[in-house]
Parts: C-alpha cells; structure tokens; sequence
C-alpha cells in the first residue's frame, strides 16, 4: 500500500510497476472507480461522531486527536473512517477507539448497556454532562430529589425517567420515535446500525405501533435493569477495542511509529497507519488502553519543535524609510533577495518591500518621466521656454525619486523568534507570503527572516541537499574567517 504514491515507504519500484500497469493498457476509469472507496451510511454515522467527541491536544506544535466510541457490534472500515477524521479535523495524529461487544455464533447482539456512555478520558477536555455547564439538568434533579418524598423511590424514579423521556422527545409529541432514539444513541457516543435500532425499537415498541410512548419507555427500563442485575459477572459477552491509527506525513512526525506503539497488542501497519484488536475484560479497560497510548506517543515520539530562532536567516538585511526605488533595487541585486524588512531608526518593523513593489514603483517613476518629456515637448511646440532653474529642480527629483514609506507593504505579519516551525507555516499560509520578519520576543526588533526555504530546508525532503548552511545562519563576527578566505581566492577567478 503507498497511498497512491505518496506514503513515505513508496518507492521507484512501485512507481515503475504503475507505469507497467499503464502500459498494458490498465483502465483509468476503473481505477478512479474503485481505488477510493466510498464510506457507508454506518461509517458515515461513525465519522459523525468521531468529529463530534474528538479529544485534541497540542503538544509541541503537533495536534493529537483521540476518540473513543462504542458500538452494538463490529463496523467494517474503520481505517477509511479513521483516514477522514484525521483530515477532517485538522490533525497530526488521529488515534480512534471502537469498543463493541462480540457474540457468539457470529451474529450482533444488541448491547445490554446501551445507554452507557463510554467517555475518553484521554485530554480531559470535556465535562461530565451533569457538570457545571448543564444547569438544566442539574434543575431537573434537584426537583426530583425535593419532591421524592412524595411518593417515594418508586415515585422519584418515574420522574427521573419522565425527565429523560421528555430530553430525547424532541418534537414534544408525547412518543419516542426511530430518529430521536437513534439521536438519544448517538449523544452517548454510541453507534447502532440501522438492525441494531430496528431490534431496539422492537423490543420498546410493546404495541407495535412504531413508536414508544412513556409507559412502554419505562416498561422498557424496567426489564434492561432486571436483566442486568439477574446476569453473573462471569456470563458476560466478551468486550473487544478495535484501535486504528493514521499519522500525518512531516518532518515533525518522522518520530511517530503506530505499528510499533501497537505492536504490543499483536497490532501492524505502517509507520503511519497502523491497527490492532484487543480483549478485554471491562469496557473500563479501553479508556485506560487508550490513555497509556497517548503518553507513550507524547514521552517517545512527539518530538520538541525547532524554534524560528533556530532556522531563520540572520542577521538580515534591512531597508530604511528614507531609501528610493534605485537604491533598494541595487540591494536586491547585489544580495540575491526578493524581499526585504523596512526598519525606523531604532530597528523596529514598520514594513516589507519585495520585488513587486520595486517595479510598481519604478513604473510609476518610468510614467511620470514620459509624462514629463510630453510636456516638454509641448511647450517647445508652443515656444514656451523651460528655465535652466526648472530643468535642474527636475533632474534633482528625478534623481531622488521617491522614498520607500510612500509605497512598501505596511501592517505586515511578523513572528516572534521562540515561535514554532508549524506556527509559522501555518502564517505563511494563511498569508499567502514567501518570507516573514522575524522579530525579538515581546517586542518588534527586527532580529531575523524567515522564508519558505529555511522552511523547506528543514523538512530535509532530499538527503543529497546540503541543508545545514551555518555561513547563511552566523553572525557576521563568526562568518569572519570565511570571508577573509574568499578575498584570498577571488586573485585565482582570472586564471
């Protein structure tokens, strides 16, 4: 598997077996058809909810995402659900969980714990749902409880469910229906299938009539408790967690081994995607599973960032405010730049200037001569006369032309040097730039440049490239012995 050429682990020979294939007349169209398999209604559900219980966290520049959901049997395809939720929520490494409960004779069982919500305790980013931030329910509780003396356990009970009931009865028509059961389901982070539901809302649906009214619901939980409190400890159907990984190509993740962190599980894959199956004796075992997974990837594998400090280009060229068209076109020249910072007199980043800028203002000056010269021409044509005063006034402004505040980039976006390599990719992108001034940490001193080239350097995407160029990152004090040694050789240029 190279993920249409572009896993790490591709390599020229399977280039060249495509090519063959092409040649002996492989279909394209069947290709297109079939390489990309599409996700099923039950995949689709489960990508749904894997986005909506996503756990993120960023460590070290890099966002890590898990998901613990559970289901009322086994759903096939979950590495192509898994491969979505990592794109689709923006992640470096995707880690999903599917607790479901196996039965014997290879058909599903329904699970008798349905309703029990299984929550990733992986980041503890998300509340409990009777915490703080869920005042309703919490009212509804408390009502209960100061009335139960009324009629007693029996009595609290039924308002306790008549709570539930009318939460899940959306439309407030009095019934439960297959939509709101499913949606009641799918709050838990629970998958049911369309068989699943149907057999469910058999088993609620005491007359038949395709909908569960408030007697039937508590009829219903009724029976699901008697059940579970009459079933032996050691009867209970074995739990099993499918865990399926996906990891994100970049130098940053060049770290992150999946199948080796599942290989304890008898898991395997790839370094970037990788699966494994595990037995377990509780569905409380998942969380923790799941939990000793993200520790090992953030204490192995995550590895610390380098900072723009440690990659920028400096110490960086600078143009100043008062400087013309000519003037910081000389310099681009000289230095092979496209790009400068523009700097006051303290060195702070009041702007930025590239090559664009220089010849919109140089074609502006280009226009304003001819427009001049027509003048010229027409007041000769005229018999005016042009003093030798007037003529020396223009050569004077034209010499000048005009200075680098009328027409540099201002509001620019600057870094901060103890930013990371993702967050400035990140700005560079969004601002459609090739370069960014970098500046000192709290202020806006210009201490560097940072460019789409230090950038990909770094990725090291080619080991024949020379990447470290420590003569482009020294100080001027330390590329001293270079310079000198260049002086000496330039005598031999001739020869």
């Amino acid at each position: 598997d190279t993920g249409s050429l572009c896993f790490d682990s591709t390599t020229p020979r399977d280039a060249t077996a495509l090519a063959w294939c092409l040649e002996q007349g492989a279909s394209q169209t069947a290709i297109a058809e079939h390489a990309h398999t599409y996700l099923s209604r039950e995949q689709q559900n489960v990508l749904t909810q894997a986005l909506i219980n996503v756990n993120s966290t960023t460590v070290h520049g890099i966002t890590l995402s898990t998901v613990l959901l559970s289901a009322d049997g086994f759903i096939n395809g979950l590495a192509a659900v898994t491969q979505d939720a990592l794109e689709l929520s923006s992640s470096d490494v995707f880690l999903m969980g599917m607790v479901y409960e196996a039965s014997s004779g290879g058909r599903k069982k329904t699970r008798q714990n349905s309703g029990q919500l299984l929550t990733s305790r992986l980041l503890k980013k998300r509340k409990e749902s009777a915490g703080p931030g869920n005042s309703e329910a919490q009212d509804v509780l408390s009502l209960a409880y100061k009335d139960a003396w009324r009629g007693g356990k029996d009595a609290l009970r039924r308002r306790q469910l008549r709570s539930a009931f009318d939460r899940r009865d959306v439309d407030n028509s009095g019934y439960l229906e297959m939509d709101e059961i499913a949606a009641a389901l799918a709050s838990y982070g629970i998958i049911a299938s369309e068989d699943g539901l149907a057999d469910l809302m058999e088993a609620m649906d005491a007359d038949g009539n395709g909908k569960v009214d408030f007697e039937e619901f508590v009829e219903f939980a009724t029976r699901a408790e008697a059940l579970h409190d009459r079933q032996p400890e050691g009867k209970k159907g074995s739990t099993t967690l499918i865990l399926v990984g996906r990891v994100k190509a970049g130098v940053s993740l060049k770290a992150v081994k999946l199948n080796k962190l599942l290989d304890r599980f008898g898991g395997g894959g790839h370094p970037k995607a990788a699966s494994a199956t595990v037995r377990l004796n509780e569905e409380g075992e998942a969380a923790d599973i799941m939990q000793g997974l993200v520790d090992e990837l953030i204490h192995t594998s995550l590895q610390e960032q380098p900072t723009v400090a440690d990659f920028m280009t400096a110490p960086s060229l600078s143009v100043k405010s008062d400087m013309n068209e000519n003037q910081v076109e000389a310099l681009f020249t000289r230095y092979d730049v496209r790009a400068l910072p523009v700097v006051d007199d303290d060195h702070n980043v009041v702007g930025l200037v590239t090559y664009k800028e220089v010849a919109s203002a140089k074609q502006r000056l280009w226009n304003k001569e001819q427009k001049r010269i027509r003048r010229e021409k027409e007041a000769e044509a005229r018999g005016d006369k042009i003093s030798d005063q007037e003529k020396k006034t223009v050569q004077e402004r034209r010499g000048s032309g005009t200075t680098v505040k009328a027409w540099m980039k201002q509001h620019v976006s600057v870094v901060e040097a103890s930013k990371t390599m993702a967050e400035v990719e990140i700005i560079l992108l969004e601002n459609d730039v090739g370069c960014i001034p970098v500046v000192q940490d709290g202020t806006n001193r210009l201490v560097g440049m940072v460019t789409r080239t230090d950038l990909l350097r770094q990725h090291r995407y080619y080991a024949s490239l020379h990447y470290h160029n420590p003569g482009f990152a020294d100080s001027i004090e330390k590329r001293q012995p270079i310079i000198a040694l260049r002086k000496k050789l330039k005598k031999f240029d001739d020869l």
